[in-house]
């Protein structure tokens, strides 16, 4: 059976004539009225075919026709007229949307034609409305589908430059605390994660325990977990919530995005702890450095230790006094401490007869003493012009040259004063003379801490650069404490000088 036909028709006779005719080869309907058609049409239809008379009680056929095709386009309408109206049915033909004019009488062959042809038009338009709509369909999912794309390409190239941000972060971490605290913030922001924690349990020498860093607050969430893993083993590890700050669960380029944050976290503190071993190489080969030019002077055991913590403590100290603030950085205070042990490191080049002297050297011989602060700065001079200017080596080129420079002018071997004798050196100074004071000697016996602060502020303006004793007064009691930590062992008979006698032979030569 094909679809459904409706006839219209005012005069019973011809209605049921039509009904009659087509009732075995259509799915007829029919209606005696355009209200009982408007009726069947909302109760039974759409209708693929709806065949009406012209004239009619009310409501003419063609302003029916006209209403049907409002509702339903895809109903095709046809118009049966006598000659009479024939002028009046062509009008609606082009007002109406009717597909076909039939006049009467009209042959069952000839309707029987049109009807076939009324029912191919309407599974025309079946399938056009139907193309169509796939047509619009289609344009709304690809559209959605474009800005989920969007979104998505736009999620991720944030995600890259969140990742190249990171990764220049990175460079700048000097720690695993850093390391730990950057890779942390990175992953929340780069999966817009509400929670992660970052541990690593491989650390430097010397340290133990774990180095750990946590963004936002952990939920009843599941967690996921990705190692920080190198070819010496895994350092730590990267968790995480496995659903971001809107519940969505994390997808494949959520986890390459936290594989990649994980990888270039390895690298950095794999880089980090690789720095502390060549830094721990480096000082110890500095330490052995120093320590054969201290060998042949009659220094103490941990001279160049203490020295080396008394540089530090100052450098804070005039930093936190509000001094020299923009140069006094952590990383120049901890390059200062560790050029530190090599501030004597040209007396190498004086003889054993000078150096070892217990007694008062003659005007030659402290001629040629004085020499090492030049022999110190030619050697690294020699080293700087190989390995280039780096931090330490112009430091420690500094501290060996100036050291013995007093900030009224009256110092070696340049006679330079004030401002213009290098930060480093200035710091230095005072250090060694503290030391060198409070330490025993063959020659001499240790100072008091007192006594040895009396001296030093007794050189301030003079000997020393006043804001450098005004640093190292504020904190007599701290300096005294480290003195007594890193004291040699020596013997505890041994007299006392006091403040009357003049600077051991050491501190000025």
């Amino acid at each position: 059976m094909s679809e459904p036909i409706l006839f219209v028709d005012d005069t019973p006779k011809t209605l049921d004539l039509l009904v009659c005719m087509f009732a075995g080869t259509f799915d007829v309907h029919a209606a005696r009225s355009p209200e009982e058609a408007l009726s069947l049409c909302e109760s039974r239809g759409p209708f693929a075919v709806v065949l009406s008379d012209y004239q009619m009680p009310g409501t003419r056929g063609s302003e029916l026709l006209a209403r049907i095709h409002a509702r339903s386009p895809q109903t095709v309408s046809m118009l049966l007229t006598g000659m009479a109206e024939l002028d009046m049915a062509v009008e609606a033909l082009h007002q109406g949307g009717v597909f076909r004019l039939l006049e009467k009488p009209c042959s069952r062959a000839s309707l029987a034609a049109a009807i076939d042809d009324a029912l191919a038009e309407h599974r025309r338009r079946v399938a056009e409305n139907e193309r169509v709509e796939a047509e619009a369909s289609s344009r709304a999912t690809l559209q959605q589908q474009n800005g989920h794309l969007e979104h998505r390409i736009h999620a991720q190239m944030r995600a890259l430059s969140r990742l190249q941000h990171f990764v220049g972060d990175l460079n700048s971490c000097e720690t695993l605390e850093r390391v730990a605290e950057a890779t942390a913030q990175a992953a929340c922001e780069v999966c817009g994660l509400g929670w992660t924690r970052v541990e690593f349990r491989v650390l430097p020498r010397g340290m133990s325990g774990v180095i750990e860093s946590t963004r936002g607050e952990r939920s009843g969430l599941a967690s996921e977990r990705v190692a920080f893993a190198t070819a010496e083993g895994e350092l730590g590890a990267l968790e995480c919530s496995s659903a971001d700050t809107t519940g969505r669960a994390l997808d494949a380029t959520d986890h390459e995005l936290l594989a990649s944050i994980a990888a270039s976290a390895s690298v950095a503190a794999r880089n980090v702890l690789r720095r502390c071993e060549r830094d721990e190489a480096q000082q110890a080969t500095i330490f052995a450095l120093a320590k054969l030019a201290e060998q042949r002077d009659n220094e103490t055991g941990r001279h160049l230790e203490r020295v080396s913590a008394y540089c530090r403590m100052l450098s804070i100290g005039l930093r936190e006094d509000g001094h020299f603030r923009a140069e006094l950085t952590d990383a120049w205070i901890a390059v200062l401490e560790k050029s530190a042990p090599l501030h004597d490191i040209g007396k190498v080049g004086i003889p054993d007869q000078i150096l070892l002297k217990p007694g008062k050297l003659d005007p030659e011989e402290w001629e040629t003493m004085r020499q090492h602060t030049t022999i110190g700065a030619d050697t690294l001079r020699s080293v700087i012009a190989s390995a280039g200017e780096q931090p330490f080596l112009m430091t420690s080129l500094e501290i060996a040259w100036c050291h013995h420079e007093r900030w009224d002018g009256g110092g070696y071997p340049r006679g330079i004063r004030g401002d213009a004798i290098p930060l480093s050196a200035r710091i230095l100074a005072l250090a060694d003379v503290y030391d060198a004071l409070t330490s025993e000697r063959p020659y001499k016996p240790a100072w008091t801490h007192a006594a040895a602060i009396e001296a030093i502020a007794r050189g301030s303006g003079t000997h020393f650069d006043p804001r450098v004793v005004s640093a190292f007064l504020g904190r007599g009691l701290e300096f005294d404490r480290v003195r007594a930590q890193l004291a040699d062992d020596v013997e505890t008979g041994a007299p006392i000088l006091q403040l009357a006698l003049p600077f051991p032979r050491t501190a000025a030569g």
